[in-house]
């Protein structure tokens, strides 16, 4: 058991201190004000662009998105902040897991990103006049949670691109428009050229947009194309931690040898 509160001690102080916590204000411009900016634009521009149809389906999608802020901004701080405080080589030599380090720092930004999103949800079903089943809702919750945890799978590693990149602002911001616009929240997959139709398979919240959509749409109810692709999405995420961690543990080896975790 002291395992476990130490486990949720570390998270908890973590998150709470990248985001200025301290200070309400800082949480409230970030997670909540920011996002639902975002949401209520894209959902103003698929309105117009669609005259209003399927409108749902687009402003649910765009919910889901709002987690962008979480899996990939947030995710890029968990190794970046220790190596702008100078903290990093404490943290590689210290006999402590890395694995239990790293994913304590991660649990707390798939449940914020949870919270955002459902946070999304609520404001556009007020501005829109949005309703949903409890139904609905509660396959929303599994197929939100799947979803959001591969998404933080890949800003685990782009954020293990810290061991090596001082600019990691480059890489977050690039990241982030690569999954609004792959992700087919704000438009048909359909429209997209065969290219970028094929490459989108590989991004996290892809499915899970589309899935969404499945949900949203009156009558739907292809439970079984909803679960499949929610099984590719969980594969797809523990792909990408998996491949955080071995870039950290090669990042770990170049260190030792190198005698420095300075490596760009």
């Amino acid at each position: 058991m002291e395992a476990v509160a130490r486990f949720y001690r570390h998270a908890h102080l973590s998150f709470k201190a990248l985001f200025g916590w301290l200070n309400p204000g800082v949480y409230l411009m970030v997670m909540v004000i920011n996002p639902l900016s975002q949401l209520l634009f894209f959902a103003m521009l698929a309105k117009y662009a669609f005259q209003g149809s399927n409108l749902a389906g687009y402003v649910v999608s765009n919910a889901l998105l709002l987690c962008v802020m979480n899996a990939v901004f947030g995710m890029m701080t968990v190794i970046n902040s220790d190596r702008q405080m100078g903290t990093l080589q404490l943290v590689v030599a210290s006999p402590a897991s890395k694995i239990g380090v790293f994913f304590a720092r991660a649990i707390f930004h798939i449940v914020s990103g949870l919270f955002t999103a459902a946070l999304g949800l609520a404001f556009g079903m007020l501005i829109f006049g949005l309703t949903f089943s409890g139904e609905q809702l509660a396959w929303l919750g599994l197929v939100w949670t799947v979803s959001i945890s591969a998404a933080c799978g890949l800003g685990f590693v782009i954020s293990s691109f810290a061991l090596w990149s001082p600019s990691m602002h480059i890489w977050s911001n690039l990241l982030a428009s690569v999954l609004l616009l792959f992700s087919g929240a704000s438009f048909p997959r359909s429209h997209m050229p065969d290219w970028m139709y094929r490459l989108s398979e590989f991004f996290p919240l892809t499915r899970g947009v589309e899935a969404t959509k499945l949900l949203i749409r009156t009558g739907d109810k292809e439970f079984t194309t909803i679960l499949t692709r929610m099984a590719e999405e969980g594969l797809l995420g523990c792909g990408f931690f998996l491949l955080g961690i071995l870039l950290f543990y090669y990042a770990e080896y170049l260190a030792r040898v190198k005698g420095t975790m300075e490596m760009e």
